[in-house]
């Protein structure tokens, strides 16, 4: 039997480590800056997950396949995806999508933002909720959201990743997306076994998920493979404030400190004491919603026009 354990534990190892060099991870080092032209893996990875955080919030319906979701669509990277889950749920509000990429051999959650009105009323239900015993609090609003869902989202998930064993699984989302994507991915991370070990975490203009505490929390349980990419002076990232609350941000920040795409990849803390290089260092009242919508060109101009539904 112990023999029999080691061997297990020897292949679920051989396998992680094939995921993690079969998926094209950057290598960034934190406390840099980078130009545009030194980090054009990046940008297509940030382009990448952009686009898919833009479909879902475009979706309609799933039996009309990408057809329902517009011009925001309209690229290889979305249109090679197998849909294999869509949500709508109105109370709590969450809306998303589940799709396999067999080109890059990756399972994509993507989680939409604020595109319905009433998520309005989720994005301003600021009060914290306890995440869990000692792991300190968390936005309501986005907790609910995700709580709401995630039964159906670990079904689908568990039935893809035992179908395509060697897939990577990509958590992602733009704004009100970003943080129930980085909420969610917790969660299951936790629920489903071997998922922490094949996943990653893509995040867009993530507002702050919680407090101290639990950001710490989550720095240890996935830190090491999330990507919180915040734009240039996107003034959602700088919400909740940090006085109210004690919100805080998790890791690793990545900043696109210009237009084209020059870079700051913010130094990790272990407490709550945000790079002041970052994002941070942007003045609130220096801030505007266009950076909000501006991540290297996504969301789509056309997107912002037909975005908002009750």
């Amino acid at each position: 039997m112990l023999r029999a354990g080691r061997f297990i534990g020897l292949l679920v190892w051989t396998l992680a480590a094939g995921l993690a060099l079969a998926y094209r991870d950057v290598e960034l080092v934190p406390g840099r800056r980078y130009q545009a032209h030194e980090v054009g893996p990046v940008h297509e990875l940030v382009r990448k997950y952009m686009r898919y955080s833009t479909a879902a919030s475009s979706f309609v319906e799933l039996d009309k396949g990408w057809a329902s979701c517009g011009l925001a669509c309209n690229s290889p990277d979305v249109r090679d995806v197998m849909l294999n889950l869509t949500w709508h749920v109105d109370a709590p509000l969450s809306d998303g999508l589940i799709g396999i990429h067999k080109r890059d051999k990756e399972i994509v959650v993507a989680w939409a933002g604020t595109h319905r009105y009433r998520a309005l009323i989720t994005d301003v239900s600021v009060f914290t909720m306890p995440y869990a015993a000692n792991e300190g609090s968390v936005h309501g609003g986005f907790l609910d959201s995700v709580r709401g869902v995630v039964g159906v989202v670990e079904q689908h998930l568990r039935r893809l990743m035992a179908d395509y064993p060697d897939y990577m699984v990509v958590f992602t989302g733009h704004s009100k997306g970003g943080a129930e994507a980085a909420l969610g991915a917790l969660d299951l991370a936790r629920r489903v076994d071997g998922l922490r070990q094949r996943m990653r975490v893509w995040t867009f203009g993530e507002p702050r998920l919680g407090d101290t505490q639990f950001a710490s929390v989550y720095n240890k349980v996935l830190g090491p493979v999330t990507y919180r990419v915040t734009s240039a002076a996107d003034p959602v990232v700088a919400m909740p404030p940090r006085f109210l609350l004690d919100y805080c941000h998790h890791n690793l920040e990545i900043w696109l400190s210009s237009a084209d795409g020059n870079m700051y990849v913010a130094r990790n803390y272990t407490k709550c004491d945000e790079d002041p290089l970052a994002s941070s260092s942007v003045d609130f009242y220096d801030r505007s919603i266009i950076w909000h919508k501006n991540y290297l060109g996504l969301p789509p101009p056309d997107h912002a026009d037909a975005e908002f539904s009750w």
